[in-house]
């Protein structure tokens, strides 16, 4: 079977994406493992929160980068963090309120859209460095 050069790119992309999605899945479920181990050994709140949001940037802003900026993999992001972020959300703190769990899992989403956003604004910045780098 000879399969064209078009189609050898068509199907090395469809496998790339196929990667990126479950890497992003995989991801968000392992970082909201994470998240919900530093809740259970009692690390403070604010320091969950920081560091949830150094995380999901991180892990967000590789996706973004190696995506071109395409918005599915923050999706799919949102969606592996989704079953453990809700069942954090059940918790209550010392004060028997559920805020500061809600919190840490809105850290979690505010984490992802600044990675998000990040990757898209480096890459815009990158692209209209290269295009100056070519017209001088």
């Amino acid at each position: 079977m000879v399969l064209t050069m078009q189609n050898r790119l068509d199907q090395r992309n469809t496998w790339r994406n196929l990667l990126i999605w479950i890497s992003a899945l995989g991801g968000g479920f392992l970082l909201s493992f994470l998240g919900f181990g530093l809740l259970w050994s009692g690390i403070s709140w604010a320091i969950q929160m920081v560091l949830a949001l150094l995380f999901f940037t991180a892990v967000s802003y590789g996706l973004s980068r190696w995506s071109h900026g395409a918005i599915l993999p923050e999706v799919l992001l949102v969606i592996g963090a989704l079953p453990l972020g809700l069942l954090m959300m059940q918790f209550r703190d010392t004060n028997g309120s559920h805020l500061l769990p809600v919190l840490v899992v809105l850290s979690w989403l505010l984490g992802i859209a600044a990675g998000y956003f990040w990757g898209k604004w480096s890459r815009g910045a990158q692209t209209g460095v290269s295009q100056d780098n070519a017209s001088a």
